[in-house]
């Protein structure tokens, strides 16, 4: 299936690409369970299934990331890439990028986060995202879903993975347990993740020399101040010549080395991330 990504997929591309995704999470766990017995842990004792345990699981992988850096070969030129997790193939990556063995670090993390969380959420099934709104960001994505909440979970993994990697500052263990709980909430139903379900944060519109974002009306008018936060940190991205905010839910972004995709997922990943601290 080459490069294509999961937005430009049919169903019945996406449908093969969820059964390669699901065919996948067994041989992933297992490789994290023999990365973690090779640095002298515990498997057993680490990987036992709980929604706290994810924090310290988290923590070390996020320390292997940052020791492990970039790989600073241009991504069609890494030799490593036949061997990375399928779903790599099917989302927008950007170099410089983590190594091979930051990536199979996320792949087993996101086999454990599943058994974690449909452990917790009984009802949530693998499925092939879909929604009413045809840009919503988990379109064609393999999730688990359940009462309309559907989530990509790789996704804030391998967005950390990239902090790491470039020296920032990724999601904390306590982060990604507070992520937790919040996706076992809403996919029984629960909390205001649920209530929302139905809306994207952002919404992005390529111009002709620039992009247009709309943002969700909640996040005008509840956590403005989060919005300037997030200004001012895509601001210092590479490739962002600059950030412009044009009313309360408008942003005006220049960004000649980003495309729609990319940072339609840059800012619903940065969204997801701190917004937790917030509800």
């Amino acid at each position: 299936m080459g490069e294509l990504i999961h937005e430009d997929m049919i169903p019945a591309q996406a449908t093969e690409v969820l059964e390669e995704f699901i065919a996948e999470r067994t041989p992933a766990l297992e490789q994290l369970r023999s990365s973690m017995a090779a640095h002298g842990l515990n498997p057993d004792a680490l990987l036992e299934g709980t929604p706290e345990s994810v924090g310290p699981v988290w923590e070390w992988i996020t320390t292997r990331a940052n020791d492990l850096g970039i790989d600073p070969r241009p991504l069609d030129k890494d030799p490593t890439r036949p061997g990375w997790p399928s779903w790599t193939r099917h989302v927008r990556l950007v170099a410089p990028h983590p190594p091979a063995q930051s990536l199979a670090l996320v792949d087993g993390f996101t086999s454990y986060l599943a058994e974690v969380i449909t452990a917790a959420a009984p009802d949530a099934h693998w499925h092939v995202g879909n929604h009413r709104i045809g840009c919503h960001p988990m379109l064609n994505y393999p999730v688990p879903a359940a009462d309309s909440h559907q989530i990509f979970l790789p996704g804030l993994p391998l967005y950390s993975a990239y902090l790491s990697a470039h020296g920032r500052d990724p999601m904390s263990r306590t982060e990604m347990l507070h992520h937790t709980r919040r996706t076992i909430s809403a996919l029984r139903g629960e909390g205001p993740v649920a209530d929302r379900a139905e809306e994207p944060l952002v919404s992005v519109v390529a111009e002709v020399d620039c992009f247009d974002v709309g943002l969700r009306a909640d996040l005008a008018r509840k956590h403005s101040h989060l919005v300037e936060r997030m200004v001012t940190e895509l601001t210092d991205r590479d490739g962002v010549a600059s950030v412009h905010r044009y009313g309360p839910d408008v942003l005006v972004i220049d960004a000649p080395d980003w495309d729609e995709t990319r940072l339609k997922l840059w800012l619903t990943l940065w969204l997801h991330r701190h917004l937790h601290t917030e509800d």
